[in-house]
């Protein structure tokens, strides 16, 4: 069965990505260091698949059955399958990755428009009906631009860059 498609969206914004497999990768705000989950898209749910923890500390302690890998602490969490996850930005930490299987990773808001509110969790959620979990997905914009910005360091392909469009 083909996956979902992967919505992410802040607010009134969302965008729908084909991403059948993703890591989130962030700092722990204390320790400074890097935590990454590898989360797998079904039809339904997400499933995450592999947490990494790049050392130990504060509130950060791999559990029991952890190996740990080239300086990663690898274990798969025992988590149920999840519809949603809703992740919250912090003033004390680097943004939020988003990383594609091939392993390209770009800041996680970098896949919303910039008119996408900051004070407001990113929710990823399954599309299976079009809507991005009751966030209606705009048609394009004129001046949807395909191609990366060169001028940005966080441009991506298919993001939408002109004012922000009417939610149908």
């Amino acid at each position: 069965m083909t996956p979902a498609l992967l919505c992410i969206a802040a607010g009134q914004f969302a965008v729908a990505i084909y991403a059948p497999t993703f890591t989130l990768s962030w700092e722990h705000s204390i320790e400074k260091v890097e935590w990454r989950e590898t989360w797998q898209v079904g039809t339904t749910t997400m499933q995450i698949v592999e947490a990494r923890i790049k050392g130990t500390g504060a509130g950060m302690e791999p559990p029991p059955d952890a190996i740990l890998d080239e300086g990663w602490y690898r274990y798969v969490p025992k988590s149920p399958p999840m519809e949603r996850l809703v992740l919250p930005d912090s003033g004390f930490t680097k943004p939020m990755q988003f990383c594609l299987a091939d392993e390209k990773c770009h800041r996680l808001r970098a896949f919303l428009p910039r008119e996408a509110p900051r004070d407001e969790p990113v929710v990823l959620t399954l599309d299976m009906h079009g809507d991005c979990g009751g966030v209606p997905i705009p048609p394009l914009p004129e001046g949807y631009k395909k191609g990366p910005d060169p001028n940005r360091d966080d441009a991506l392909p298919n993001r939408y860059e002109g004012p922000a469009p009417d939610a149908r």
